[in-house]
């Protein structure tokens, strides 16, 4: 162990809401802002002790022009301290971990605040045309952002690739059903044993009348009670195709907020860490094949840091849609039994800029409740990207 090791001090999220459910009411920034507030109170710092803030946000889209300052400064982080937004498709919340260790390891900031944060429920509709065609004139056509999803260089929407995917690798429906089904039951023991609990903080839900105080105080959309027998009734998102919307990860509100510092900086302030950084590595891939980015960024990474993939007691990947993992699965050949051990994103739900944070905060939590070691941590990404980190328990 070094004293310049990057550690993670605390962390804390919001009960992820589903797509117009009990967090639609509020904007990206105020989501940000309760996290990362939790977070300082949590790790026990003054607001003043932070020296940067690292926002991950991909739907920025009416939220101003730099949303993650937003959620820093009503927080009550000072005026004072930078913050930026982050934006690197659904590998952001990763991505803004990195780079808060990266400002660590050049010395630029010693403690900062990491957070990721989505609101899918306030995605807006644009008129595209309206500020050059006079409403006089004709037609003007209001565009769904939420649709806006189509990967340019692939020329194929997330789930056209899980199609692919699945095609390419021989994955029937029923797999990913079950694959789907178990990521719904260890969800829904991570909620009954306390261990996710632990890592979530209490929302008020704004559309109760202030009279009928609501706490939004679990995730939404765990579905404890499905069956594969009803996952077998839904359609298929295309026709004679294999994934369904139960086999896909829910389009969802969140965020969550890391704190960073140093090994030295935390010692010195007498803080036991969560875990610490070992390595992490980003790579792209064809983008066609982007859900298979953590087949290439983990053996990668692996390498970097001169370990295998057994040496991991917890593997947390982002479930984007079932055949994903499962071709990542077969790629890899990771033991099923460590990964994603309190569920992934098919139960808990996908707010696409907050999963990076997300896994980090869940692998942590995960090695201090089962007694584990190491954690491999990967997030596929639009245009054909693959992230993975390593972290270590303390």
């Amino acid at each position: 162990m070094d004293l310049n090791d990057v550690v993670v001090l605390s962390g804390v999220r919001l009960p992820i809401g589903k797509f117009g459910g009990s967090l639609r009411d509020y904007r990206v920034y105020e989501l940000g802002a309760l996290a990362i507030a939790e977070a300082v109170r949590r790790a026990g710092l003054a607001p003043d002790e932070v020296d940067e803030v690292f926002v991950a946000c991909n739907r920025q889209s009416g939220n101003g022009p730099n949303p993650g300052r937003s959620a820093a400064v009503l927080a009550g982080v000072p005026a004072t301290v930078p913050a930026h937004t982050i934006n690197m498709a659904c590998p952001a919340g990763l991505r803004a971990v990195i780079e808060a260790a990266q400002a660590m390891q050049l010395d630029e900031c010693s403690t900062a605040v990491v957070c990721g944060m989505e609101s899918m429920s306030t995605i807006p509709h644009i008129l595209t045309d309206a500020r050059w065609v006079p409403a006089r004139s004709g037609d003007i056509v209001i565009r769904d952002e939420f649709f806006s999803m189509v990967e340019p260089l692939s020329g194929m929407r997330p789930t056209e690739l899980a199609e692919h995917t699945a095609a390419k690798y021989g994955i029937s429906r029923a797999e990913q059903e079950q694959f789907a089904w178990e990521s719904h039951q260890k969800a829904a023991r991570a909620w009954t044993e306390g261990w996710s609990a632990a890592e979530v903080a209490p929302v008020e839900v704004r559309s109760t009348p202030a009279t009928a105080k609501e706490m939004l105080t679990a995730d939404e959309c765990i579905r404890a009670n499905v069956t594969l027998e009803r996952m077998g009734q839904l359609k298929p998102v295309h026709p004679g195709g294999t994934v369904t919307a139960a086999t896909a990860s829910a389009v969802t509100d969140g965020a969550g907020a890391i704190i960073l510092t140093s090994r030295r900086q935390a010692e010195h302030a007498g803080r036991r860490p969560l875990a610490s950084v070992v390595g992490y590595l980003q790579i792209g891939v064809d983008p066609q094949d982007m859900l298979e980015g953590p087949a290439a960024a983990i053996p990668a990474l692996l390498d970097r840091v001169g370990m295998n993939l057994d040496q991991m007691d917890v593997i947390e990947v982002n479930e984007a849609f079932a055949a994903q993992v499962i071709a990542n699965e077969r790629s890899l050949q990771w033991d099923r039994s460590r990964l994603n051990v309190h569920g992934g994103a098919i139960a808990l739900g996908h707010p696409t800029g907050f999963t990076g944070v997300r896994l980090v905060l869940s692998a942590a939590n995960a090695l201090r409740i089962h007694g584990g070691e190491f954690a491999m941590i990967s997030v596929c990404g639009g245009g054909g990207l693959g992230v993975a980190m390593i972290i270590r328990a303390e």
